[in-house]
């Protein structure tokens, strides 16, 4: 939505996003608009005044966040940072209208009465003037609206389904997809050749470890590539990490680095003296941490969002 033409000076400008997809389920925690100023000469006005840019929600008249600029010489192309979180907060999360208008600063109590006898205050300078211009911007130069958001959610495949909005992927909170070559398997799983490709690249990092499963309970590598998932098609970054995984034995005496629980020990106890009775206690994950996902989501908005719980950083037996 534009409203820079040239014929006319550009006095207000608005700023229009779609914020449909954004999830009543996380919590707003800051926004941020970023407007990135080109270079410009130097616009007239008032030689002891500053000028101020201020953003305001579109029909209202909450100053959402303002910025002085130098007049003093040729503006610097850069970004101009704004705080607009109080004016998203209130949204039906629907679309977000911001309106940036130029002004003037009010005229210090000292020089009231040269200001009186001077000339009458010019209009504020037109945008395009200050490097706010909006036509024939190249993509990288184009407004971003960034939101920063707190989820609640852990299950990141239930999170994606509904972000996708895959009819074919529905299905219960935390389930699976279907089976490969299933009727409603939807984009989750790989094609064929895709599967494929990822077998035999999990036989050459050594899925099975043959006589290394019976070593004790320790983490061993597991390689994440998103591309082999077939999931390359909307996750941008990264396309693989390290993920680990828990693999071993935790036979007695359990050791004390495997931070076993009361309960891992007695049934460990109890397996070592009746194997037939009681399991052996179990190899998982004690630490996992987190790592972050640049993603396209169903709005086709860019989303850099954290998951925890992704790479396992130690194991133990529980």
């Amino acid at each position: 939505m534009a409203d820079d033409l040239s014929h006319t000076p550009l006095r207000r400008q608005k700023y229009l996003f779609d914020v449909s997809t954004l999830s009543d389920k996380e919590e707003l925690v800051g926004a941020e608009l970023r407007l990135y100023r080109q270079a410009s000469p130097v616009p007239s006005g008032p030689p002891a005044r500053r000028l101020h840019v201020q953003l305001f929600p579109c029909l209202s008249p909450l100053l959402l966040d303002a910025r002085s600029l130098d007049l003093q010489g040729p503006t610097q192309a850069g970004w101009e940072v704004f705080d607009v979180w109080q004016g998203l907060r209130p949204q039906p999360w629907k679309q977000l209208c911001l309106e940036l208008r130029a002004a003037w600063s009010e005229v210090d109590a000292g020089d009231t009465e040269a200001r009186a006898s001077g000339p009458q205050q010019p209009p504020p300078p037109d945008l395009r003037s200050l490097g706010f211009g909006r036509r024939m911007r190249p993509p990288q130069e184009r407004a971003l609206l960034v939101v920063f958001t707190r989820s609640q959610r852990k299950n990141l495949f239930a999170e994606m389904r509904e972000q996708l909005g895959s009819a074919e992927a529905a299905g219960t909170e935390g389930s699976w997809p279907a089976p490969s070559g299933a009727p409603d398997a939807g984009p989750w799983l790989p094609s064929p050749g895709r599967r494929r490709r990822r077998t035999a690249f999990a036989s050459r990092h050594g899925k099975r470890h043959g006589k290394k499963s019976r070593l004790r309970c320790s983490r061993k590598p597991l390689h994440v590539n998103f591309k082999e998932l077939g999931w390359d098609d909307w996750i941008i970054a990264p396309l693989e990490y390290e993920a680990y995984h828990c693999e071993g034995v935790c036979d007695f005496p359990l050791r004390s680095h495997l931070e076993p629980t009361n309960h891992a020990i007695i049934q460990t106890l109890m397996n070592s003296m009746d194997p037939g009775s009681t399991p052996p206690s179990c190899c998982v994950p004690t630490k996992l941490t987190p790592i972050s996902i640049l993603y396209i989501d169903a709005g086709n908005n860019v989303v850099y969002k954290q998951y925890e719980d992704m790479v396992v950083e130690s194991c133990g037996c529980r």
